[in-house]
């Protein structure tokens, strides 16, 4: 901080750091902030990780609701090869430049959920 400047000076330049700056649909409007996941300013290469990793962390019938400036079936095909049956992916918006997908674990274990479908 410069000498002489006030810290409430600073809180738009925070807010946008921590922001991606980016309108959030109307639709999200009764998500709670944090339950939403914004990944628009993230690229695949990072990002596919890091979703994996927060629904990994999630209890049973836990959810977010990931942001994303299309419909990110590439993440639902790598979610569908290595935990099916262990998820729920519900699109909330599908927009051809925003999409939101709540993503909900419905399992506790993947491996169980695929020995659940398996077996008679």
């Amino acid at each position: 901080m410069h000498p002489g400047s006030k810290p409430e000076a600073l809180l738009p330049n925070l807010i946008l750091i921590m922001n991606t700056n980016q309108p959030i649909h109307p639709a999200l409007a009764d998500i709670p902030a944090d339950k939403l996941f914004d990944v628009r300013e993230i690229s695949c290469k990072v990002k596919h990780p890091l979703i994996i990793e927060r629904w990994a962390a999630l209890p049973v019938d836990d959810y977010f609701v990931l942001v994303n400036g299309h419909a990110p079936e590439p993440l639902r095909y790598q979610f569908q090869a290595l935990s099916p049956n262990a998820f729920r992916w519900d699109y909330l918006v599908n927009e051809d430049d925003f999409a939101a997908v709540r993503i909900t674990r419905i399992v506790p274990d993947p491996v169980a959920a695929e020995a659940q479908v398996i077996e008679p």
